[in-house]
């Protein structure tokens, strides 16, 4: 521990990496998750609801393959700012945070433990508190790169958590 501000840092960055592989895989996967019929607290139903809201164009109840090409290319047009029929970095942030807003403002309430409206740096601090006691394997108030890999390896292949396996 000769280095505690690299050791933060490093615990900063690892964070920073873990939540936007979690948004992005998250955002690309949206379609196929709803497939297969996973879900969380909410239900697959609201994900279902939202597709059919997004493709369904003549609302028959039935989503074609045509319906989503149709709304795929509108939704390129509309973020394509140079019309170029590709979209750039700073275009696509547009179309990513169109698709991501939902779970955006599903996190927003997971924070706002009031329901002021409101996220205060103590929901914030909860929430980070409750991920490091979480990650901190050995309860020394640091996540070590060792403490990540063990508990990736305390996940089945199905990437759900194992119960009985939060603690060496």
């Amino acid at each position: 521990m000769a280095h505690p501000h690299r050791m933060k840092l490093h615990t900063k960055i690892i964070l920073g990496a873990l939540t936007t592989a979690a948004v992005v895989g998250g955002g690309v996967a949206f379609a196929e998750a709803d497939y297969r019929g996973h879900h969380g607290k909410h239900g697959g139903g609201e994900r279902i609801d939202r597709m059919f809201e997004r493709y369904d164009a003549n609302n028959d109840g039935k989503i074609t393959k045509a319906e989503i090409e149709t709304a795929r290319k509108a939704s390129i047009a509309k973020y394509d700012a140079d019309k170029d029929g590709q979209l750039s970095l700073e275009e696509f942030n547009g179309l990513f945070n169109e698709i991501m807003r939902h779970r955006m403002v599903r996190m927003f309430q997971k924070f706002d433990r009031d329901g002021d409206a409101k996220v205060s740096e103590a929901e914030i601090a909860r929430k980070v508190d409750r991920m490091m006691t979480w990650m901190d394997r050995d309860d020394n108030g640091e996540i070590e790169r060792d403490e990540l890999r063990r508990r990736h390896m305390d996940r089945d292949g199905d990437g759900r958590r194992h119960h009985g396996k939060d603690r060496d």
